[in-house]
């Protein structure tokens, strides 16, 4: 036997293979991973709700006092309010409306709202009927003519008759009525009563405004709304902290006037 012969081993005519490797078990997807089982006795803090939620949103309310401007509109006028917590103080005031300060405060109002826009109208019918005359003057028989200037001098009359006829009327039922109100107000503003609760018009909207007259107070909360309080209702050391909230809130848009 020769050397090499001798070197080998003895199961070397054998052939070997190494030894399967077990397959790897396919990993799961990550949606997949189960969650770690929760202790029953830790719980989780409670949700907070957003920020805006947590705020007391605003809400169309409709007054059940005060003046409308017009009756044009046959719903009743609304205002934004927000709901006030029942801790909220305010300077309470009751009253009742007379016919004459309903009066002063409309006649006022219609004054600084439509007579500018009443009298531009006027002055361009006016030059139109004026117009359709000097046509008739040439054609007697030009019937449109005849037409358009009725049709001018009656929207003439209605542009008066109407704010006037609503004065009269309003005037009227707060004769007749015999109901009382009860009104508040804080540094932010307004405090209407509602069913649910009170409610904050506040004295950041532009269109509110406030005129003290002689004989009462004027609050312009919008161009549909008026509230109207009278002086003899008033204190004078609640007049005093009235009036101190209405110039500190409202700044130049509370004003003095003289009554008519």
């Amino acid at each position: 036997m020769s050397e090499l012969e001798k070197d080998l081993p003895e199961n070397s005519s054998e052939e070997t293979l190494p030894e399967e490797m077990p397959a790897a078990a396919p990993e799961k997807p990550a949606q997949e991973e189960a969650l770690p089982d929760l202790d029953p006795a830790v719980t989780l803090p409670d949700e907070e709700p957003p920020e805006e939620e947590a705020e007391e949103k605003e809400k169309k309310i409709v007054p059940g006092q005060g003046v409308n401007a017009d009756k044009y509109d046959v719903s009743e006028p609304w205002l934004d309010g927000k709901r006030v917590d029942d801790s909220v103080e305010g300077l309470g005031i009751d009253y009742d409306l007379k016919g004459e300060e309903v009066e002063t405060a409309l006649k006022y109002f219609q004054k600084k709202t439509i007579y500018r826009k009443n009298a531009i109208f006027t002055v361009i019918l006016a030059v139109i009927a004026a117009l359709y005359g000097q046509a008739i003057f040439k054609n007697p028989d030009y019937a449109m003519g005849y037409f358009m200037i009725v049709l001018a001098l009656a929207v003439i009359f209605m542009l008066w008759f109407l704010p006037a006829r609503h004065i009269k009327s309003a005037a009227n039922a707060a004769d007749i009525s015999e109901d009382s109100f009860h009104l508040e107000f804080c540094p932010g503003g307004l405090l209407l009563p509602q069913e649910d609760g009170r409610y904050l018009v506040g004295f950041d909207r532009p269109a509110l405004r406030a005129v003290e007259f002689p004989s009462l107070f004027l609050i312009v909360a919008s161009k549909e709304k008026l509230f109207v309080l009278p002086k003899r209702c008033i204190p004078e050391e609640n007049q005093e902290a009235l009036r101190d909230l209405l110039r500190e809130g409202l700044g130049a848009r509370f004003e003095k006037a003289e009554e008519k």
